[in-house]
């Protein structure tokens, strides 16, 4: 009930409510005791012809009283309140529309039933929600959903620039979408802002009375359509109203319905109902007319029944005598018994037989009626009109397609330089300094550690072969743990991070490296590494890796990542490093060094395996970095020692090669 009498849900109120019924913000309605209600002058429209006879009756649910079946509803209130609700397989979802629209519609479909939908919607020009808004769709949109009773319409809030001191201005916003909470609206533009997402809005507030105004002030220079772009994008101002004329037909069969066809069965309804009207009337009258006819009878010969009543000794034996003089029946027997006797006056006798006159034209004027079914429905149309000018006003919803304003996501993100902290265990975070005392849970250590802007794109390459690309901004900012991975990407069941790298920085300029074609096997394709590209080597643990092409990956990818790299069963991506180096230098967890000329190395074009590149018999591949020829490369042993290893003494080997005797590493010093 307190839906029923909220202006903001339903176009037409049912409900007349005193009190507090609920809010826009979402405020709960106050207890019934506090509140008093009664039914809405439109709400009576669906239930001035239910005492005679137009609509079934059932049991209730405890079978203690008697419900209506359906209303005898003199509008159609499907289509001007709306309605959504979810069965055992189907569901449905009414827009609200305008009255005045509808019964125009109605009227032109009584006019010419083969009228066709598009002369309908020059009438009925799409919902009109009780919040207002600004309806998006284009003139064949609306017709294609009307047609095929599916769809979804699009509404925004309608907002109006204005201007404040020192050249700034405010987007005030005066309506919102329908079914949106206007108090979460607020609380999740607030959010944008804690977020550093809205660094051209100064301030944000709630200036709303009886109507809906929303105030932003912007900074100055700033343009008021690319803050409402992205606000349209990022909260409820915009939304989606999903249509489904899914309804249940006469013969209660499920089906989705065209707005034609919902007008129609609506009008069989009222012609069903006025009909039925038309006969109780019609039954009334005769009813009335048959005790009128016995009374005019009586007055002709009143002196006779006066003498037969005093004679008699009881009600019924008067009646016996009455009714055998007059040849009446039972029920003008009784009629006539309980007459008051100042009835018998004279000028009552007249009354009586205006009555007489008036009823038997009202007959002759409903049997006409009923005798054609032109004149119904012209009644119909009439009873409709009627409506129309007690109910109707003017739409609330404005109908205007607009374009899409473009607006890069960059010019909402606020310039500074960050580090972004990556964990072994996948904890991700945004940080502006980075001090010694950086934390991580227990058993976790530090992964990669990034220096970035915040606008710069953060590569997170995984085991399983694949790279999430995201913008710096939008990683976890704060001094804690950060957060998962997973809550950021879609990593599957085992899968882990392995390297992560600013995308941004490292693409702007990295030397080219003529690359060694690979062996044609399967869909592993030769890449020439040249003409701008930027080299990356992905090693598995197993040894297995190849040369890609870096800049392939310098966008923001999806949720899903993007694949790099195919991985052999048993087998997992340990790292994705930038190689710009002549050579490449393996260390393995058995102790081993191995060199490869990094021209050596294939080069793949799409997310092949790779080949052999170390030959790993029982442990597997911990460590590798691009080197020079001849290069001191410092390390720290599994003790925590930091050595030097002489690259002069191992020289460069072949792909495959086991590698010579080193030292067991944690990592490079």
């Amino acid at each position: 009930m307190v839906r029923m009498a909220q202006e903001f849900s339903l176009r037409y109120p049912l409900v007349d409510g005193s009190g507090n019924f609920g809010s826009l913000d979402g405020d709960p309605a106050a207890a019934m005791r506090y509140t008093e209600s009664r039914l809405s002058k439109i709400a009576e429209e669906l239930l001035v012809e239910i005492d005679k006879e137009t609509v079934a009756f059932r049991p209730n649910y405890d079978n203690s009283l008697q419900e209506p079946v359906v209303l005898p509803a003199r509008f159609p209130q499907l289509l001007m309140n709306g309605t959504s609700g979810i069965a055992v397989g189907m569901s449905c979802s009414f827009p609200p529309h305008n009255l005045s629209e509808v019964i125009d519609g109605l009227t032109a479909i009584i006019d010419n039933s083969n009228i066709d939908l598009k002369d309908i919607l020059k009438l009925i020009k799409g919902p009109d929600f009780p919040t207002s808004g600004q309806i998006l769709n284009t003139k064949k949109e609306l017709k294609d959903i009307y047609q095929t009773g599916s769809g979804a319409v699009r509404v925004r809030g309608e907002y109006n620039v204005e201007e404040l001191p020192r050249g700034k201005q405010a987007i005030v916003f005066t309506s919102i979408p329908y079914q949106v909470n206007k108090a979460k609206v607020l609380e999740r533009i607030i959010g944008l802002l804690d977020d550093r997402k809205l660094p051209q809005v100064t301030a944000v507030r709630d200036e709303s009375t009886d109507v809906i105004r929303l105030v932003l002030e912007i900074k100055a220079e700033t343009s008021p359509e690319l803050v409402t772009a992205y606000l349209f994008k990022h909260t409820d101002l915009e939304n989606s109203f999903p249509v489904n004329f899914t309804a249940l037909k006469p013969n209660m069969e499920p089906e989705r319905l065209s707005l034609k066809e919902v007008m129609r069965y609506f009008l069989d309804f009222r012609f069903e109902i006025t009909t039925k009207r038309l006969n109780y009337d019609l039954k009334l009258l005769k009813a009335r007319l048959h005790i009128l006819k016995a009374f005019e009878m009586l007055y002709d010969d009143l002196d006779a029944a006066i003498k037969l009543i005093r004679k008699s000794k009881s009600k019924e034996e008067a009646g016996e005598k009455i009714k055998k003089h007059f040849k009446f029946d039972d029920d003008q027997v009784k009629a006539i018994l309980e007459l008051q006797l100042y009835k018998l006056a004279g000028l009552e006798i007249e009354r009586i037989r205006k009555e007489k006159a008036e009823k038997t034209k009202q007959k002759k004027e409903i049997d006409a009626i009923l005798a054609s079914q032109k004149k119904i429905w012209g009644l119909i149309k009439s009873e409709l009109l009627s409506i129309r000018e007690e109910y109707g006003d003017k739409r609330k919803s404005v109908i205007k397609a607009a374009d899409d304003v473009e607006f890069s996501q960059e010019d909402f993100v606020v310039h500074e330089d960050t580090t972004i902290i990556l964990s072994k265990m996948g904890w991700v975070r945004r940080v502006k300094t980075v001090g010694e005392s950086t934390r991580f849970k227990d058993g976790d250590e530090l992964l990669a550690m990034v220096p970035a802007n915040t606008r710069d794109n953060i590569g997170i390459f995984s085991s399983t072969g694949k790279a999430y690309v995201v913008k710096a901004f939008d990683l976890p900012a704060g001094s804690g743990f950060g957060e998962p991975v997973q809550h950021l990407f879609k990593f599957g069941d085992g899968e882990r991070p392995v390297s992560a790298l600013n995308m941004t920085r490292v693409v702007d300029g990295t030397p080219e490296i003529e690359a060694e074609p690979a062996p044609k096997k399967g869909k592993q394709q030769s890449l020439s590494l040249a003409g701008g590209s930027v080299t990356a080597l992905s090693v598995s643990a197993g040894g297995v890796g190849f040369l890609f092409d870096l800049s392939a990956f310098n966008t923001v990818t999806t949720r899903a990542g993007k694949k790099f790299a195919g991985v052999k069963a048993g087998d997992s991506i340990m790292g994705v490093s930038v190689v710009s180096e002549p050579n490449v230098l393996f260390l393995t967890s058995e102790g081993k060094a191995v060199v490869l000329a990094t021209k050596h190395i294939p080069a793949l074009s799409g997310a092949g395996k790779g080949v052999k590149l170390v030959n790993v018999k029982k442990g597997e591949v911990i460590l590798f970095r691009g080197v020079r020829k001849g290069e001191q490369v410092k390390v720290i042993d599994e003790k925590g020692r930091e050595k030097t290893l002489d690259l002069k003494k191992y020289g460069v080997m072949n792909r495959g090669a086991v590698g010579l005797k080193a030292v067991k590493v944690l990592s490079f010093a």
